[in-house]
């Protein structure tokens, strides 16, 4: 949900989508001219074989993606647009559990607001009010990376709560089933698991899509989410994950994936379900795309015509899915994380000490967990937070 009385912040002047050409002359293209030794040609038989030469080049043309430090550096900035600057003003509670799962997933340094959503989660058990597969998911993966044990956890087994939770309590959204998903698979609940993705899959009609709003359809956003949920169990139901992305490209426009129009939401979330299939080519294409179309340079974030800050937090989750299947470092790249950046430049007064975020776990989460979606071992996880 869009945030209420955001605080101000530089808006971007640059709207997204491709930049719009000067005033065509009538008649153009097949009206074009030119001048040669003085005489003026008219390109009318020409002009269709040069175009027809471009077209083939245009098709042939290479999909760059991009290296790991350019990846790293367009999360960091995003993640100090958004999250630091913005949904963690006053830090994270229980309640901000999705926000400060895409948080960790970024590789940013959590350790300053650890104790506080340690406490809340606490408060939450201790007064009955964590339930649902999608809050209980959330905080098993979040208490994971912070490294604690969520199946004991101050004498609560949250990981026997998700396993006894009611699976058709989705609250009619694809997210839940994702973040709880993640869960078995990180706590090695294979049953639950199986039985979330089988109940997930009475929102789904092969050839259609998914309908979580009662009658209203499917979107290349529930799509997207659709399929990063069933990719763990990839072997089991590759039938509904190649439809899945058969009907998300129906969705794919030059500027991005539509939902209402493209924007940077729904090309984020598909640019992580095809990263997370392993489609490097696709997923380079789509990264290109994203940073082409709704990157910020001047903010650091992802611009939108809805909310800039939800669009970023879907761009770093995508981005930070995509981190590891981006091209290896140039030999010699000497270029430098955003957060080195700033240490060259004058100084600046910190409105809180824990703005600053840790080039060094550089998406370490990421790289791990679509690991651990692939073999099954949450043994991985905490190896790689611990490096």
């Amino acid at each position: 949900m869009p945030l209420l009385n955001q605080p101000s912040k530089p808006k971007s002047t640059f709207k997204g989508g491709r930049r719009r050409q000067g005033k065509r002359k009538p008649g153009y293209p097949f009206e074009a001219q030119i001048k040669y030794n003085g005489e003026v040609i008219v390109m009318k038989k020409i002009l269709p074989t040069l175009l027809a030469v471009i077209l083939v080049l245009s098709a042939s043309q290479t999909v760059f993606g991009a290296t790991k430090n350019d990846a790293k550096r367009v999360i960091e900035s995003s993640v100090s647009f958004a999250f630091e600057d913005v949904y963690g003003e006053t830090g994270y509670t229980v309640g901000d559990s999705k926000n400060f799962y895409i948080y960790n997933i970024s590789g940013a340094d959590a350790s300053a607001y650890k104790a506080d959503y340690i406490a809340s989660v606490k408060k939450a058990l201790d007064e009955g009010a964590l339930s649902g597969i999608k809050d209980l998911g959330l905080v098993i993966c979040n208490l994971q990376m912070l490294g604690e044990n969520p199946a004991d956890f101050y004498g609560f087994n949250i990981v026997e709560m998700l396993k006894a939770a009611d699976v058709t309590d989705c609250s009619g959204t694809p997210y839940s089933y994702y973040y709880a998903v993640q869960a078995c698979v990180l706590a090695g609940l294979d049953e639950t698991e199986k039985a979330l993705c089988e109940e997930m899959l009475g929102y789904y009609t092969l050839g259609s899509g998914t309908d979580f709003w009662g009658g209203y359809g499917t979107s290349a956003d529930d799509l997207a989410m659709f399929i990063l949920t069933l990719i763990p169990l990839k072997a089991d139901y590759q039938q509904y994950i190649s439809d899945a992305f058969s009907l998300l490209e129906a969705y794919k426009t030059d500027e991005g994936y539509s939902n209402y129009g493209a924007n940077a939401d729904s090309t984020a979330l598909a640019l992580a379900a095809y990263s997370a299939d392993g489609s490097k080519e696709k997923a380079d294409e789509i990264y290109d795309i994203l940073i082409e179309n709704f990157y910020d340079e001047q903010t650091g974030g992802f611009v939108s015509d809805f909310d800039e800050y939800y669009a970023t937090a879907d761009a770093v989750f995508g981005i930070s899915v995509y981190l590891p299947l981006a091209d290896a470092n140039d030999e010699g790249d000497s270029s430098q994380s955003v957060s080195e950046e700033k240490e060259d430049k004058p100084e600046k007064e910190e409105k809180k000490e824990k703005k600053k975020t840790s080039p060094s776990t550089g998406a370490s989460y990421s790289a791990a967990v679509y690991g651990v979606l692939a073999l099954g071992a949450a043994a991985l996880i905490l190896k790689k937070r611990s490096e």
